[in-house]
């Protein structure tokens, strides 16, 4: 800013010192030539001596005419005084024209110099105005570069804080669809059940959460076996809870030791119809096993679908087939005896198709 100011002043003191007087620097402007302006200034000077002659012998004439009405006249002191005077007129001519002549000399020789320097400081003042002029284009750059690195700054910083404020955002809608997520598969299973509920019978809710659901199944019409049996009680209900692991699946647990779980299936509707399925094949055999627990010392194996007859003297093992009492059948399948083990086929109960409540009163007469 010094520097730009030092500038301006000094190219108004330039421009001072090259100006003129209107018509003279017009006539420089027009950049005539040295001699035209030499040759001008001569006749200016021949027609100031022409003038000052005559100014001269105008004052002669008057003076001699106050000196002639003033005096007596003297015709001899008159030539003499004017022939004194025009001699000093003579010489002051002389004097004047030799000064004329050096003043021309002079004015011839410093016109080119003159005219050189006013060339000169003009080419000084033109490039002094151009590099003023680059100067003030810089210095209005460098002011719009360090405006617009400002602006740049300021909108890197809001950029940035959108950023933050997006990954923020980002964070809350992951957490929102997690726990979007979370609540579809709750309503999905929720629909799931429901539907499962309209559609099945026998199945009775008897609490629900956010990850299990406890559940109560009661055993379909039986069928009537082809070999009359005792009466035996109803079929209690099978109480059993699905749980819901973070991964989705599905796992069972049942409130019955007789009950064998089955393999859950991916979805509630597929588990609950294999559990329906399996209990209402198991319901009536289980129901009887029941009722024997409390006449006979026994212990069903629900995987291995075999029953243990533990006795003082022996420990019989008995298969039930699958599907009894309605067409499996019950046979021994081992026996365990105080001299060792016996053969499973020496001894059976008097009857066609002996019910497994025929194979315990049959066994427990036996002593081995």
């Amino acid at each position: 800013m010094a520097a730009a100011g030092q500038a301006r002043e000094l190219l108004a003191q330039l421009d001072e010192a090259l100006a003129f007087e209107g018509p003279t620097r017009e006539e420089l402007e027009a950049e005539l030539p040295a001699k035209v302006l030499v040759e001008h200034a001569v006749d200016t000077r021949k027609k100031q001596k022409w003038m000052c002659s005559q100014l001269h012998v105008v004052k002669f004439l008057l003076e001699f005419l106050d000196q002639r009405d003033s005096a007596p006249f003297d015709q001899k002191t008159t030539e003499a005084a004017v022939r004194n005077e025009m001699m000093q007129a003579k010489q002051q001519w002389k004097e004047l024209k030799a000064g004329y002549q050096q003043q021309v000399v002079a004015i011839e020789g410093a016109v080119p110099r003159v005219l050189a320097q006013l060339e000169k400081g003009q080419h000084l003042a033109q490039r002094l105005k151009e590099a003023l002029a680059r100067y003030e284009a810089q210095e209005q750059l460098e002011e719009r570069k360090q405006q617009l690195e400002e602006q740049a700054a300021l909108l890197r910083s809001r950029v940035q804080a959108q950023r933050q404020e997006l990954h923020r955002l980002q964070g809350e809608l992951q957490s929102q669809e997690c726990v979007a997520s979370g609540w579809r598969e709750k309503v999905e299973r929720t629909s799931a059940l429901c539907q499962l509920l309209e559609t099945l019978q026998g199945v009775r809710v008897v609490s629900a959460s956010a990850d299990e659901i406890d559940v109560e199944l009661t055993p379909g019409p039986q069928q009537t076996t082809p070999n009359p049996q005792p009466a035996t009680p109803d079929p209690q209900l099978l109480r059993f809870t699905l749980c819901w692991a973070e991964d989705g699946s599905i796992r069972v647990q049942s409130h019955s030791p007789l009950f064998p779980l089955p393999r859950p299936c991916a979805d509630v509707r597929g588990t609950v119809l294999e559990l329906q399925q399996s209990y209402g094949q198991l319901a009536p055999l289980l129901a009887e096993i029941q009722a024997l627990q409390t006449r006979f010392s026994i212990d069903w194996q629900p995987q291995e679908h075999q029953l243990r007859f533990l006795q003082p003297s022996a420990i019989w093992t008995l298969a039930v087939e699958p599907g009894y009492p309605v067409w499996g059948r019950v046979r021994l399948l081992a026996v365990q005896g105080q001299r060792g083990p016996g053969d499973p086929g020496a001894w059976k109960p008097p009857q066609e198709t002996p019910s497994l409540r025929d194979w315990l009163e049959y066994l427990s007469t036996l002593d081995i």
